[in-house]
């Protein structure tokens, strides 16, 4: 049944983002409107349908839970502002820095660092503080470190840019396990599996919609910023569907210029889109600690409460 709701998801996620997860291409134009609109309405009616059916993909009465309601959410906010990074940063590397795919990959190494000892400090604070601080906390790193980024210019090293990428990996792994954790933590034994084949489900619609909107923010502000008036109709309109297109242009025509305006918009474009990530981060902290409970388990639904052992309960 969790491979069911997972599967189910992915194909509403691809409804919402098969136009917008392809780096260095033209990234969301006006009918990605529409096809985000689809997708709503199709993740409508499969919760309308989900309701009606005996024998459901995705079991709604997992949500009667508020702490499983709230980590999975937290989850899927955490997927969504994380985008800001995974979208926009290896084209940053790649297309504006200049490096190749190896080097833009190495150069990402820091966030999994940071994600590590986030993700190990997190288990030693949500013990001592419990999920609810220990969320916020996640959330708020994860916040600064994405408005930090938002500040990278042309002239930035990469020690700088290394640093906010460390810093949202740790913040990443102190909200994510955590929140996933007190999610399942307020589950029985027998439910949990359902209940994390349905929150790794909506971590990738989370992760979706962060590829649809936050891509669109970065190549409307790549547009905006890029100086093509010079150029022939046909030229401008290539050199604004995406960086790696305005790159190609600058080279061919030789122009130093057009290429360091390429650079100057997509940096532009990237700083909004993580200027949106940290935002969207920044709202975890409140929720997190007005609806996750203080310690893990501790906000079961009453349904959930009289399925579990006594042993269970008692612990």
């Amino acid at each position: 049944m969790a491979g069911s709701s997972t599967g189910s998801a992915t194909f509403r996620s691809r409804s919402v983002d098969f136009a917008c997860d392809e780096p260095g291409v033209q990234v969301c134009d006006r009918s990605d409107g529409l096809v985000l609109l689809a997708g709503a309405v199709v993740l409508c009616a499969f919760v309308l349908w989900e309701q009606r059916v005996t024998e459901p993909l995705l079991d709604l009465g997992l949500f009667r839970s508020p702490g499983f309601t709230w980590g999975t959410i937290l989850g899927a906010t955490v997927s969504f502002a994380l985008f800001g990074l995974l979208f926009a940063v290896p084209q940053y590397f790649q297309d504006v820095v200049g490096v190749n795919a190896m080097g833009s990959g190495l150069r990402l190494l820091p966030m999994i660092g940071g994600l590590l000892a986030g993700a190990g400090l997190g288990d030693a604070l949500a013990r001592r503080l419990g999920p609810k601080l220990t969320v916020a906390l996640g959330f708020a790193v994860l916040a600064g470190a994405l408005a930090a980024g938002s500040r990278t210019g042309l002239g930035s090293g990469y020690g700088f840019v290394a640093a906010w990428i460390a810093l949202i990996g740790f913040g990443t792994g102190l909200a994510m396990p955590t929140a996933m954790n007190a999610a399942l933590g307020a589950l029985s034994a027998e439910r949990s599996g359902v209940g994390s084949g349905a929150i790794q489900a909506l971590r990738m619609v989370g992760s979706s919609f962060g590829a649809a909107i936050l891509g669109s923010i970065l190549n409307s502000g790549y547009r905006s910023r890029l100086d093509a008036a010079a150029l022939p109709p046909a030229l401008a309109h290539t050199a604004r569907g995406s960086v790696v297109a305005g790159v190609a242009v600058a080279k061919t025509l030789g122009s130093p210029g057009l290429l360091r305006s390429v650079h100057a918009a997509f940096v532009h474009g990237m700083g909004l889109s993580l200027l949106v990530s940290g935002a969207v981060a920044a709202v975890g902290v409140p929720v997190a600690l007005r609806f996750l409970p203080r310690a893990a388990g501790a906000a079961a639904s009453p349904d959930t409460q009289s399925e579990r052992s006594p042993d269970e309960l008692a612990a």
